[in-house]
């Protein structure tokens, strides 16, 4: 058995009437199947739609104002529990912070005033208003983040249960550890769908998060993958999603969070489409460290996992470096265990749907590093 990660793209409809254009953003959908009483790590290369788009103002901390008249109201993207379920974010689509994302924390309604309305946004430590940063006319969306609700809908896919305490056989979910620092680290966040009508009714549940305390509209972070666990459950999951193919670059961050310590970083690639080292731009962004030891035996790596196998808690099985040296062939992508000499720039390693780690190795100094990954499609 095999995991299916099938991806399809509708290129944009246009039509002409009363000489203006109507546009549609692309869409299309994608598949992966997780194995039975097997650990698969999956992300989502798709958005949901964009709100609003719109041009940059002008930037001071973090808040944005944009362009025109929005026509917001107060607060409008801010979530609340029981009425308005979406947590949004702002993601620059052109400019120097083109494919970054930041959580809306607050906006401003529409005054009536043009070129006012106001943005204000969690930053995650980043700059936003120097010259490197959001500067006027850089356009910008609005997107929902993805949900627990929204990626699984109606549970498709999923085994539930009727433990409130999740005890037994059902799906987890899991999410890797956003902060500590090292390699090889557990999950700190699990979840699980309680199907069960006591304890405030059927709804995600986290664990150790409070038995009546839905988590229904928890996001799901677009950067990172989630470990979906089939704990004793046999069968196998196919979850498919639909929603917008990104129409600009990514943008991801990755570093180390202690001095001289080696740092897993979980990354989720959200574009629809595979891609060879060499169209990932990955070393090419500078984030990526390389290594003039032909063995990889310094350097920053790049472990894949193996998801069409089943297992819980799978360690990699591939593990990819990039030589900078000039003997062996010259510089490129390497694989460990994979000849010295074998260049592997157009290995096609990255898939729609999948995880992966970048392990950074560790230096004098804690390091944030932005991969750049321009759109191939």
């Amino acid at each position: 058995m095999k995991t299916l990660r099938l991806s399809l793209l509708l290129l944009p409809l246009m039509a002409t009437v009363s000489l203006a254009q109507v546009t549609t953003a692309p869409v299309g959908f994608n598949t992966v199947t997780a194995l039975g009483n097997s650990d698969t790590r999956y992300s989502i290369p798709l958005q949901r739609p964009s709100v609003y788009q719109g041009l940059v103002q002008s930037v001071s901390g973090n808040v944005i104002t944009v362009q025109g008249l929005p026509g917001w109201t107060s607060g409008q993207f801010l979530y609340v529990a029981g009425s308005q379920t979406n947590t949004y974010y702002v993601t620059p689509t052109s400019g120097n912070k083109m494919g970054m994302f930041y959580t809306i924390t607050a906006n401003a309604a529409d005054n009536g005033t043009a070129n006012t309305t106001t943005l204000t946004v969690d930053t995650a430590g980043d700059t936003l208003d120097d010259v490197s940063g959001i500067v006027t006319g850089d356009s910008l969306s609005i997107v929902p983040y993805w949900t627990l609700d929204t990626v699984f809908p109606g549970q498709v896919g999923i085994t539930t249960t009727t433990s409130i305490s999740g005890a037994g056989s059902m799906t987890r979910i899991f999410i890797p550890d956003p902060t500590s620092a090292g390699v090889d680290l557990a999950a700190t966040i699990s979840y699980y769908y309680y199907s069960g009508t006591g304890f405030g009714g059927a709804g995600w549940r986290r664990s150790g998060g409070g038995l009546t305390n839905k988590k229904n509209d928890d996001i799901l972070s677009p950067d990172s993958y989630v470990i979906i666990r089939q704990d004793g459950v046999a069968t196998n999951a196919a979850i498919t999603v639909a929603g917008g193919v990104p129409t600009s670059a990514r943008s991801y961050v990755i570093g180390t969070r202690a001095a001289n310590t080696d740092q897993d970083n979980a990354i989720a690639v959200d574009v629809p489409i595979p891609l060879t080292l060499t169209q990932s731009n990955l070393f090419e962004s500078g984030a990526f460290a390389g290594t003039t030891s032909i063995s990889g035996a310094s350097g920053d790596k790049l472990l894949v996992f193996d998801d069409t196998t089943a297992a819980i808690d799978k360690a990699a099985v591939k593990s990819y470096y990039y030589y900078t040296g000039t003997g062996f062939g010259g510089a490129g992508w390497r694989l460990q265990g994979g000849g010295l000499t074998t260049i592997r720039n157009n290995d096609v390693v990255f898939q729609p749907g999948a995880g992966y780690n970048i392990r950074k190795q560790g230096t004098g100094a804690v390091s944030t590093l932005i991969w750049r990954m321009p759109l191939t499609y």
